[in-house]
């Protein structure tokens, strides 16, 4: 009996451990997955038409995002941040500690095919980002604004 218990234990512990290993593993390669260049393709937001964004993800958590919108129709503006992804959720803040976006954060997907980065707010589904891989150009980079705080009035990734 004693032996057949330490076998169970063992099993169970076995079992706990590869379960724990695949996800965070998965975890781990989504975060790896998103390190790069993107660039906004679509956005099912009010007025997505008149938003224009590009974001880096670096390994380190930060984040550079480039953003045009109508407050800034003829040039980009520079935020920077720290990035988070857990359990499948990314979330984020901008230098100045506000909270990027959503409130709960983002879930966030690649998809193997084309390389296609997702973003679903997690309150409201209706609110889809799907960003591409790109390489940002340097007149985005070297023309944009550089803003130490984000007003309220600017549009959430």
């Amino acid at each position: 009996m004693k032996k057949v218990m330490i076998l169970t234990l063992s099993l169970f512990v076995a079992l706990f451990s590869v379960s724990c290993i695949d996800s965070s593993s998965a975890e781990d390669a989504l975060a790896k997955g998103i390190q790069g260049e993107w660039h906004l393709s679509s956005w099912s937001g009010e007025m997505s038409e008149q938003i224009d964004i590009y974001v880096e993800f670096k390994a380190d958590n930060t984040f550079n995002l480039y953003q045009k919108d109508w407050n800034t129709p003829i040039y980009y503006v520079h935020y920077t941040g720290t990035y988070l992804i857990a359990d499948g959720v990314i979330t984020g803040k901008y230098s100045d500690g506000k909270n990027w976006g959503a409130t709960n954060g983002y879930n966030v997907s690649l998809s193997k095919d084309n390389g296609q980065l997702t973003l679903i707010d997690v309150d409201n589904s209706d609110d889809i980002s799907l960003f591409v891989p790109v390489t940002i150009p340097e007149n985005v980079k070297g023309g944009a604004a550089v803003m130490t705080t984000r007003g309220d009035e600017m549009f959430n990734i």
